[in-house]
């Protein structure tokens, strides 16, 4: 933690000793001009930074560049100044005082341009790139040419930063096809249509609280150029390996974009280890928005047990061995009458299979043990899900809204598992049958006050049925007949909600809302356990301890208070929110009232930057997964139960957050937090060699700490952005073990890393990164500590505005030093036939043939080391086609 702390006072340091340039804009009759655009430009009119005035008029811009530059200042209504501005020194300050602005009496001007030759256009909340200043012809999609825009990021899985915020929306000519799952569309439309890329900050899905509603969404918008509105398009794909492989791909999207009808339709397959699911996943989990639109913001699918072991530490592209189909068609239509129609369906089938080796060492209070496991994972899934959306624009700033969501799934096991070289076969199925409501109204009173009532139901079932063969219950049982393993569970929750809120706003940032609501929860849980021999024989034996009966039901009304407000520089907030919780469990009855206060106070200076301090207060409830009092076989020689009845357990936070600079050119972003929890959910393990009894416990007092420093520079003399990353985590816990006192553990994890990407402007360009990351584990029992380690380096040939080449490397050392060290390397080269409008790719995926990469873990009585198997070395030919 202390490096961390150096690491951030130095950076701040830098970040201070810069050139500032400051001054006041006024108009003729002495009037602050706020937000009116500050640009400092170099000779050629390339963009250094800009800012907005305050609403004083004030501005402060920061650079550490030298030379000859130009001060641009512009606004709405007035004409448009420019002042030279020579830089000899660091450090130094230019003082411009006031500056006048004169009114533009012949036109209203309806947007301020930053730059006459600049692609990038800024409006009160809008930030508008034009898409063919930062296309130049090898883009496949959107996300593609997103990654090139400034202060834009895309993650690893799609998902999309500005800035330092996650977007919470993709639209297409301001209408938001896909919600959360945007990833379906940035990954596969293709670019070419584009005509501009908008950043809308503080936005309102609704269009009626849009101005009032306290937001700090960021979302983007998608416009079309005029010859691609109303036609179709969009693109096929054909990949394939050679006969040996057999992997192979087919993609096809078809599109329709028009003021008043979106169609968007997907087809994919493949066997290339690629997950596409990721943009529709989301429809498959409750919608978890937490905004004044939605109430029952923490429901999740249910999921009592887990057949199946996916890979989460690389991509999926390196150990998905699949066999996947997808169907997905979104439309929009939006009639004359104010109504509009919103229709979203999914079909999917999926097939994975993993196959991992693993080491599990034991060692605690004079039992010590090995086991090895060889486990091929196995599943089949098949996901059908449609959502229908009305809305209707009533008379009076009134609106109406009402959705439906129905899915089905229905997921097959078939896992192959060897322990200690003893066969087990495991075989189940569950299903999942959902369907989910929600009616909202919302009433614009007038500019600046609001009310909004939403109403919601969910009813979810999923019964499991799986069978394990192995010894266990030979064991348990003392009985060298019990070889089959057969675990019947049915689950099933219905939830119902109310929320009405109203909203006030007073001025741009000074907002209150009241919010009034009631939340209903009913769960059922049974379960029931059969012990077969080898002919399928049932073995009878005392069931007690492995039937369930579950019946948990909470109701929660709630009152909240929103405050929030800025005076001058600073600004302060607090939510205060009242639960009234009823619980009944199994007709143990229990009623508690309990407070939850959140504040925050924060100061905003462009010269030594903006600081936010946060604590806050919260209480959650145990779910049903914490409550069923005996034994459930969960796979894999694993059975688990509570300890635990019904618990409110309370949460308190305190936290810290610092930045300062701009984003597209120097920017330092410093949190610090730190949780403590009174109560919280920890468990007791009962140890044998061949099996696990897990039982939950209640555990108080636990703390983390977690801090994050984030460094962002543009590099102008090699057209780079550098960023240096570190983040700090330690936490501490306490568990059983075979009912002995309750251990204590520390753990510590801190890394650092830097990256380093390119400006897209060169035949050459790059990203780079490197991250060590050092753990430490402490007990009584035992101690360790190892160091994870990973890079990557990406070169991008851009031979000519037909011909590219990409080669992709990867690095992971994990664990300790003795473990071996894996890399990938990928290698693609696509040509584009412009005459045709289509490209033809070759890639390498895996071309050093990695064969599996190992994973070191440790915890306070045992060391695991598994090892996962990766997908071979192919080459893929393939052809993208866009029509």
């Amino acid at each position: 933690m202390k490096y961390l702390c150096l690491l951030f006072i130095i950076l701040f340091l830098k970040i201070s000793a810069q050139t500032e340039i400051k001054g006041l804009v006024w108009s003729e009759n002495k009037q602050a001009v706020s937000r009116a655009n500050v640009i400092l430009t170099d000779s050629q009119d390339n963009i250094i930074t800009f800012v907005f005035s305050d609403k004083d008029g004030s501005f402060l811009l920061n650079t550490d560049k030298f030379g000859n530059f130009n001060l641009n200042i512009s606004a709405m209504g007035y004409f448009s100044k420019k002042f030279p501005v020579s830089i000899i020194k660091r450090g130094e300050s230019k003082n411009f005082k006031t500056i006048i602005l004169e009114t533009d009496k012949v036109k209203e001007i309806k947007e301020v341009v930053i730059s006459r030759t600049s692609p990038i256009k800024i409006k009160k909340d809008t930030i508008e790139y034009s898409a063919k200043n930062f296309s130049n012809g090898t883009e496949q999609n959107v996300e593609d040419l997103l990654k090139k825009l400034p202060g834009i990021t895309v993650l690893s899985d799609g998902k999309i930063k500005f800035g330092n915020k996650e977007v919470s929306r993709v639209m297409i000519e301001n209408d938001d096809l896909f919600e959360r799952g945007y990833q379906t569309l940035t990954q596969n439309m293709p670019s070419k249509p584009l005509d501009k890329v908008q950043v809308l900050k503080n936005y309102s899905k609704n269009k009626l609280l849009k101005n009032i509603e306290a937001s700090e969404s960021i979302a983007l918008n998608l416009t079309l150029k005029e010859d691609a509105k109303g036609k179709w398009f969009g693109n096929v794909l054909l990949a394939s390996t050679s006969y040996k492989e057999d992997m192979r791909q087919g993609k096809l999207n078809l599109m329709n974009f028009t003021k008043r009808q979106k169609i968007y339709f997907l087809l994919n397959a493949n066997n290339l280890g690629l997950n596409e699911m990721k943009g529709v996943e989301y429809l498959t989990n409750p919608s978890s928005d937490n905004d004044v639109e939605n109430v029952g913001t923490n429901i999740n699918t249910l999921s009592i047990i887990n057949l199946h072991q996916k890979n989460f530490q690389f991509d999926d592209k390196r150990t998905n061995f699949n066999n996947d189909k997808l169907v997905s068609l979104n439309y929009i239509y939006n009639f004359k009458t104010d109504w509009k129609l919103k229709f979203v369906t999914i079909f999917n089938e999926i097939e994975n299979r993993n196959y991992i080796n693993s080491f599990y060492k034991f060692n605690f209070n004079g039992l010590d043990f090995i086991n090895s496991e060889d486990k091929i994972w196995k599943q089949n899934n098949r996901n059908i899900v449609g959502k229908v959306e009305l809305s209707k624009d009533l008379k009076n700033n009134s609106n109406l809204q009402f959705y439906n969501k129905v899915s089905s799934l229905n997921e097959n096991n078939n896992n192959i598992f060897l322990f200690n070289e003893q066969l087990n076969n495991q075989i189940g199925k569950n299903e999942l049958f959902a369907n989910e409501n929600r009616l909202t109204y919302t009433k614009k009173i007038d500019s600046s006050k609001a009310l909004v009532a939403v109403a919601r139901y969910i009813f979810q079932n999923r019964p499991y049925d799986f069978t394990d063969e192995n010894d266990v219950f030979s064991q348990i049982l003392n009985n060298p007949d019990a070889q089959k393993i057969n675990q019947i569970i049915d689950s099933k929750m219905n939830f119902g909600g109310l929320k009405l809120s109203y909203l006030k706003k007073y001025a741009e940032e000074h907002s209150l809302e009241l919010q009034l609501g009631n939340e209903f929860r009913k769960d059922f849980l049974s379960s029931n356990l059969h012990i077969f021999n080898s002919n399928n024989e049932a073995i009878s034996f005392d069931k007690s301890e492995f039937i369930n009966h579950t019946d948990y039901v909470q109701n929660n009304v709630f009152a909240q208070i929103k405050y929030n407000k800025k005076v001058k520089n600073w600004s302060y907030g607090f939510t205060i929110l009242n639960q009234m919780i009823h619980s009944d469990l199994n007709q143990n009855k229990q009623n508690g009232f309990y407070v939850s206060p959140l504040a925050n106070i924060g100061y905003q200076n462009r010269k030594i930057g903006n600081f936010n301090l946060n604590a806050g207060r919260k209480f959650s409830t145990v779910s049903i997964n914490d409550v069923y009092t005996n034994y459930i076989y969960q796979g894999n020689r694993n059975f688990k139960q509570s300890n635990v009845n019904f618990a409110v357990l309370q949460d308190c936070n305190l936290g810290f957050s610092y930045n300062v600079g701009e984003q597209m050119s120097q920017y330092l972003n410093f949190n610090i937090n730190f949780f403590k929890s009174g109560d919280y959910l920890s468990n007791n393990m009962i140890v044998n060699p061949n099996y696990t009894f897990n039982q939950t416990i209640l555990v108080k007092n636990n703390s983390n700490l977690s801090a994050s420093l984030e460094l962002r520079k543009y590099l102008k003399p090699i057209r780079s952005r550098l960023s240096i990353l570190s983040s700090y985590m330690q936490s501490g816990y306490e568990n059983s073990v075979n009912n002995q006192p309750l251990i204590k553990t520390k753990f510590i994890n801190w890394k650092a890393a830097f990256e380093m990407k390119s400006g897209w402007t060169k035949f050459i360009n790059y990203e780079c990164g490197y991250e060590w990351a050092f753990n430490t584990i402490s007990s009584k029992v035992n101690s360790n500590k190892y160091i994870d380690q990973k890079g990557f380096l990406n070169l991008y040939f851009t031979i000519n505005s037909q011909f590219r080449i990409e080669s992709l490397v990867e690095y992971y050392k994990f664990g300790n030093t003795a473990q071996k060290t894996t890399q990938f390397w990928d290698i693609k080269a696509n040509y584009t036939l412009k005459k045709y409008n289509m490209s033809i790719f070759i890639q390498g995926n895996n071309l050093l043939n990695s064969n599996s990469i190992q994973r070191y873990s440790i915890n306070n009585i045992s060391e695991s080391l598994y090892t996962q198997r990766l997908l071979p070395r192919h080459i893929v030919l393939g052809i993208n086609k866009n029509f």
